[in-house]
């Protein structure tokens, strides 16, 4: 099953309510879709996130993207020590 895939099954559309998740790829979408997830998404996507990127993605994400909670910004960069 590829990657795409697993995120169909492991996301919710009420956190992606305004995109198809049909049409996210999980590599072109990456910092999206973490930065959605760990802003926004149930306890149950983030340990999918936790699982499915490393934790240098998911700081690169954070990093990268405007918009991003100092709160969990920091929270990935202490966790990660």
């Amino acid at each position: 099953m590829s990657k795409k895939k697993l995120h169909e099954n492991h996301l919710n559309p009420t956190t992606f309510w305004d995109v198809d998740l049909n049409l996210l790829d999980s590599s072109k979408d990456r910092d999206f879709i973490i930065v959605r997830v760990l802003e926004r998404g149930t306890d149950a996507e983030i340990q999918y996130i936790e699982t499915a990127y490393s934790q240098q993605e998911i700081i690169a994400s954070l990093e990268s993207t405007k918009g991003v909670s100092k709160k969990t910004l920091n929270f990935y960069k202490t966790i990660s020590l």
